[in-house]
């Protein structure tokens, strides 16, 4: 049976169209989790890869990263996001993307930011242009203020909606902070998810709502349980490259509150592209490991997507601890 098969068996009706559930059913696992491999990054791979001078990495080099990562990595993942500018192409002519891992593509132009004009989009790409290029999600990101009034990113939001809503694909929209202080996460966080999900989006990407300098856990669970009460979506979290072990502690209080998985790049493939391991064969394993444990705890812990969208009595009971290694 295939995975489309397996999350409709049983249901009928719900909120998405049949476009959207076959996207997010390519983008997750049998059971309706997201575990995805992020390696839209460019700026940030940059600075990765060579940060006394991110500038001199070419977009061949990123190319070939990008690449690599997803044959190394891919297998374990339940989708990948990647650019449309240097990596969409060149992983796709590597046929390294297993038909296992649906392809999520970040459409937002990731050098531009700003809270006081419209997000956009990279020059000559939209929905259907992702649509033509076998994108099963779309995903785009920007900044976002919820304490000030916000209408260029609520219109810049609304009209991807229409236009994932005319093509039929499902949006994965990441709204990011502007404000570092920890007394300020919380309340950014949850109030972007209720706004923004508010606006038609499919999925929520979003920042872990307590600051990782807050070690209270208990607090972590009532942040994130307040997350899931708020949100009109499904949420998964980012990673943001927060360090590994700190990621896996977040994920799985997410997860055990809510969350329907995650999306995350650094925290999993930082090490392996930095050269911190001095064996690149060691490198590889660990990237692997680590992919590996975070798609356990999602698995295990995550709610489905399913039963954010329908009324079906879709089971959300935490499999034994014993699947996670």
């Amino acid at each position: 049976m295939s995975r489309l098969s397996d999350l409709s068996n049983g249901q009928s009706g719900g909120l998405l169209s049949a476009g959207k559930r076959r996207g997010l059913a390519a983008t997750s696992s049998s059971r309706g989790v997201f575990s995805i491999l992020a390696i839209d990054h460019l700026a940030a791979l940059s600075a990765t890869l060579q940060p006394d001078n991110p500038d001199s990495v070419r977009p061949r080099k990123l190319a070939a990263v990008k690449v690599n990562l997803v044959e190394w990595l891919a297998s374990r993942a339940s989708g990948i996001l990647i650019d449309p500018i240097v990596g969409l192409e060149p992983v796709a002519e590597a046929a390294v993307r297993p038909d296992s891992c649906g392809l999520m593509i970040g459409l937002e132009d990731g050098d531009y930011a700003s809270l006081t004009e419209a997000p956009k989009l990279f020059a000559g790409w939209d929905v259907l242009r992702a649509k033509n290029s076998r994108a099963d999600a779309i995903k785009c990101s920007f900044l976002y203020d919820p304490y000030v009034d916000s209408p260029p990113a609520h219109e810049f939001v609304a009209a991807l909606v229409d236009d994932c809503n005319e093509h039929d694909l499902p949006l994965f929209v990441e709204p990011l902070s502007p404000h570092p202080l920890p007394g300020d996460r919380r309340t950014v966080v949850v109030d972007a998810a209720e706004r923004i999900g508010a606006l038609g989006v499919d999925v929520l990407k979003l920042e872990f709502p307590v600051d990782a300098a807050e070690t209270d856990e208990g607090l972590w669970r009532a942040a994130c349980e307040e997350l899931t009460a708020v949100s009109p979506r499904p949420w998964t979290l980012l990673s943001g490259g927060t360090d590994f072990d700190t990621f896996v502690r977040q994920l799985t209080v997410a997860c055990q509150s809510g969350a329907s998985g995650y999306v995350a790049g650094r925290s999993i493939w930082g090490d392996l592209v930095s050269g911190g391991f001095d064996d690149g064969l060691k490198a590889r394993g660990e990237a692997e490991r680590r992919l590996g444990l975070l798609s356990d705890i999602s698995e295990a812990y995550a709610r489905s997507w399913i039963s954010w969208f329908e009324s079906s009595g879709e089971s959300t009971s935490t499999p034994p601890e014993s699947r996670i290694h």
